[in-house]
């Protein structure tokens, strides 16, 4: 396996795009979103999307091709992403299921009261649904300079 991670600058998002339909995802391109990927020499397995909004990043969409799972790659990709983006908090929302991993991750729970804008009310309106979401958060960290 020839291995590496990136972020995907190309403003074509219709790779992207074919990555999420082909993973069954639906995906409205958007660019306002940074775009991490791992790749198996040319191909795409991997991609974290995240939304940069006023306060943090809203992590809005992971995929990983189901035989690259269970290696680490998802681990290495979601640690690129957040190593890259310094500058704010990246919050995400968890099924119950997905909780360890952010865990394991550097993410940690984030009380509702302390989150507001556009995800605050996109919550609300899944846990009045009846989902069972968590919402995380992996504090931004100052840079370390030797």
């Amino acid at each position: 396996m020839a291995i590496t991670f990136e972020e995907y600058c190309d403003a074509d998002l219709s790779l992207i795009r074919d990555y999420y339909e082909t993973t069954f995802s639906h995906y409205v391109p958007d660019l306002a979103e940074r775009i991490f990927v791992v790749r198996d020499a040319n191909w795409l397995v991997g991609v974290v999307r995240l939304r940069d909004e006023e306060d943090y990043y809203h992590l809005c969409g992971f995929r990983l091709l189901p035989h690259y799972q269970s290696l680490g790659l998802g681990s290495r990709l979601l640690q690129h992403a957040c190593n890259d983006l310094l500058d704010k908090p990246v919050v995400c929302q968890a099924l119950p299921f997905e909780k360890p991993f952010y865990l394991k991750a550097g993410f940690t729970d984030l009380p509702l009261h302390e989150l507001d804008g556009p995800l605050f009310s996109l919550y609300d309106q899944q846990r009045e649904q009846g989902y069972q979401i968590e919402l995380l958060v992996r504090q931004a960290q100052a840079p370390a300079y030797n």
